[in-house]
C-alpha cells in the first residue's frame, strides 16, 4: 500500500486520491463547493443494574443510514422551499468519512460533507429546518435515538467550514491539508 507523509504522520495515497476525486467531482458540477467537517459519536451505555438509559441501533451500516437520512431531509427541505415558490439550487450531497478508535477501544467518525454552496452556504442554527439541525437529526436516526436521550453526539469543529470556488486560484493541495480527515 503506497504511502505519503502527511502534517499528521504516514496516509495511505489511495485514500487521499478518493479524497481528491469527491472533491474534483463537486468542484465539476458546481462552480461553488462548501464541504462541512463534523465527528459523530457513539452514546455512551451507561448500565445502572436494570436501568439501559438508552438503546442505540449499533448495527453495521450507520453511516450509510446516516447519509441516507440526510439526503431524505435535504430532499424534503428544498422540496418545502420550492412550494413556498422559494428558488431552489441543485445539490448533490457527497461524503467522506474516516472511522477513529480511542485507546479504550470505542469508536467514533470524522466526516466531510460537501455541498453547493449555492444551495447551503452555512450551517445555520439547531433548527431541524437548518443545515446543521438537518445534519445532527440524521445522525440520531442512524442510531436510532432521540436527540433528548443522549445530547451531544454530533460535534462541528471550530473553523470546520471550507469553501472553494473553481474560479479560485487556490491550490488544492492546500484544501485538502484543511480537511483535517485522520488519514482518510
Amino acid at each position: 500500500m503506497k504511502q505519503y507523509q502527511g502534517s499528521h504522520g504516514l496516509h495511505v495515497a489511495a485514500w487521499r486520491d478518493s479524497i481528491i476525486d469527491v472533491l474534483d467531482n463537486a468542484s465539476n458540477e458546481f462552480s461553488r463547493i462548501m464541504a462541512v467537517r463534523v465527528d459523530l459519536h457513539y452514546p455512551r451505555i451507561l448500565d445502572n443494574g436494570d436501568t439501559v438509559c438508552c438503546f442505540p441501533n449499533l448495527k453495521s451500516g450507520e453511516i450509510s443510514r446516516f447519509i441516507n437520512s440526510l439526503k431524505a431531509m435535504l430532499a424534503a427541505h428544498e422540496y418545502r422551499r420550492a412550494q413556498s415558490g422559494t428558488r431552489v439550487y441543485p445539490n448533490t450531497l457527497r461524503d467522506m468519512w474516516g472511522k477513529e478508535y480511542s485507546q479504550s477501544g470505542k469508536c467514533h467518525y470524522h466526516a466531510c460533507l460537501v455541498f453547493n454552496k449555492d444551495a447551503y452556504y452555512h450551517l445555520g442554527s439547531y433548527d431541524d429546518d437548518c443545515l446543521r439541525g438537518m445534519i445532527i437529526n440524521a445522525w440520531y436516526s442512524a442510531l436510532g435515538l432521540q436527540l433528548e436521550d443522549c445530547p451531544g453526539l454530533v460535534h462541528f469543529p471550530e473553523n470546520g467550514i471550507y469553501g472553494h470556488s473553481r474560479f479560485c486560484n487556490t491550490d488544492f493541495d492546500d484544501k485538502l491539508a484543511c480537511l483535517n480527515l485522520s488519514g482518510v
